[in-house]
Formats: C-alpha cells, sequence, structure tokens
C-alpha cells in the first residue's frame, strides 16, 4: 500500500489498467499506480468510478471515501478479505476481556489528554485545571474525565465561545472534514489487519459502525486540531482540505523513532492489538512534538 493521497475534485472517469489507476477529465488523461497509492478521496459526485477499478482497489487494500454534495465525506469503502487471520482475530476480539479493554482506554484517554495539555503549553495556556482534572482521571474514565477536559480544552485554544455543538461554525467544520479523515484512515488498519471496526472497547454504540476506530483515534485528534488552528481564518476550500489531508504525512516520533503520521498509525495499532491479545504489558504514547 502507497503513501499518496489522490484528492479527485473535478468531473472525471476513474478506470484501471495494468495496476494503475485511470484519471480522465475533459482535459487530460494520468495514470497513478497502485504502489504509490495510499487513499482516494472523491470530493465530486461528478465522478464515475468502473466497478473493476473499485474491485482492484480493494484488492490492495486502498481506501476509497466519497464525498457529498457539500463535498463532505459521507462514506468509504473497506475489503471484506484483506486479512488470511481474519476469523481468528475476530474470534480474539470477541473474547478481550472486560478488564483489558478498561485497561486500554484508560490509557488511550491519559495519551489523550497529555496531548491536550501539551499543546496549551505550546500556546502559553494556563492548564492548571485541566491537569487537576487528569489528576483525577479512573480506571475507565468512569468519571468521564474526557468530556469535562474536552469542555475547558476546546474554549482554551479556539476561544472562549466557542462550542463543538455549533456543527456549521468554521472551526468546527474543519475539525470534523480532518477527524473524518483520521477516522477512515483508522478503519482502513484495522480491517487490514483483520478485525472489526464495529467492536469497541470503550465505544458501543449500536448506530456506530466504527466504535474500534473511534476508541483507537482519540490520541491522533490533537495533530488535526493542531492544523485547524492554523487555518481557521481562512476559508474551508480545496485548499484547506488537501491541507488538512496532508497532516497524515506530518512527521511525529513514536516508539523513539520518527515516522509519517500514517505509518504510526499502523504502529499504534498493531501495537493495541497486541495489548488487548497480551502480546504486550505496556501501552506506548503518541506525543504531541515540543515544537508545534
Amino acid at each position: 500500500m502507497g503513501w499518496k493521497t489522490v484528492f479527485i475534485s473535478s468531473k472525471s472517469k476513474l478506470s484501471y489498467k495494468a495496476n494503475h489507476m485511470i484519471i480522465q477529465t475533459a482535459t487530460d488523461i494520468k495514470e497513478m499506480p497502485f504502489s504509490q497509492i495510499g487513499c482516494v478521496v472523491v470530493s465530486t459526485t461528478q465522478t464515475v468510478i468502473t466497478s473493476y477499478l473499485i474491485a482492484k482497489l480493494m484488492e490492495q487494500d486502498i481506501k476509497v471515501i466519497f464525498c457529498d454534495n457539500d463535498h463532505d465525506p459521507c462514506s468509504e469503502l473497506t475489503p471484506y478479505y484483506s486479512n488470511i487471520k481474519r476469523n481468528q482475530n475476530i474470534e480474539k476480539q470477541i473474547s478481550w476481556t472486560i478488564s483489558k479493554k478498561e485497561q486500554l482506554w484508560t490509557e488511550i484517554v491519559t495519551n489523550k489528554i497529555e496531548n491536550q495539555i501539551q499543546i496549551m503549553k505550546a500556546f502559553h495556556l494556563d492548564t492548571t485545571e485541566v491537569i487537576a482534572e487528569l489528576d483525577q482521571i479512573e480506571d475507565n474514565d468512569h468519571s468521564n474525565r474526557e468530556a469535562i477536559i474536552a469542555m475547558k480544552y476546546f474554549p482554551a485554544i479556539f476561544g472562549t465561545n466557542f462550542t463543538r455543538g455549533t456543527h456549521d461554525e468554521i472551526t468546527n467544520v474543519m475539525l470534523n472534514y480532518g477527524y473524518t479523515i483520521l477516522l477512515s484512515t483508522i478503519n482502513q488498519e484495522v480491517v487490514s489487519q483483520g478485525y472489526l471496526t464495529q467492536l469497541g472497547i470503550h465505544h458501543h454504540s449500536l448506530q456506530n459502525d466504527f466504535n474500534l476506530s473511534s476508541d483507537l483515534m482519540e490520541p491522533f485528534r490533537q495533530f488535526f486540531d493542531l492544523e485547524v488552528l492554523k487555518l481557521r481564518d481562512e476559508e474551508f476550500n480545496l485548499d484547506t482540505k488537501l491541507r488538512l489531508i496532508d497532516v497524515l504525512n506530518h512527521e511525529i516520533k513514536y516508539d523513539g523513532k520518527s515516522y509519517l503520521i500514517r505509518n504510526a498509525i499502523t504502529k499504534h495499532i498493531q501495537y493495541c492489538f497486541k495489548f488487548m491479545d497480551s502480546k504486550k504489558d505496556s501501552f506506548i504514547k503518541v506525543g504531541i512534538p515540543d515544537e508545534v
């Protein structure tokens, strides 16, 4: 699987030829080798894509995201048979113990909150209340410190009048777009490693097909928060979307090594699964760089 995100924003036809994706517009024809493609974002409803290309993309575990009339992500494609150990892994996933789930969720939430604190410190914001809340976190976050801290964190970095509930506000639109791209990337990794996105360790909504991905993505959300902080005064246009997608290509440290975020996500999910299968005893944290 490649590293490039192919963003289709104009009327075009997508087809297959010799392990390449063919992008045909009114004025041009381009060929993109599968070996370079990690994800295809179809951002316009004026695009035609052949079923043969879809089948070939799924064979290569290449994510495809479709957008609606407003150019916002609305659905994605994931393959059925992307891992030969899928049935075995699903059986293990079903048998994960409650104590293991609670232990991992505590680590994930703590990691997320620590990243939020790091961002606040980078912008010289008062972290006293947030740190005090973190100090009170319980196993499985039974007291829901995550939500309490979110109500302090978002107004602190985006302004006192900001609330995550205002879906048509430009900052929220950007955050939602970035988080959707992140969620799709997590889905791709979960499925490619032979697990079900529906069965979470903490999220368990009957209306959410991505409960597990919603759990595992939490320590990576803050990288999109940082990018939105840079973009929030700009228009939400094609360039803005491309910059949000490109967050996945930012470099970070994970387990003492440098990775692109998209590759760190792979390592993070692999490690979480090993932790749940009792092959690892500790949790490796996803860290925000000191200089943001």
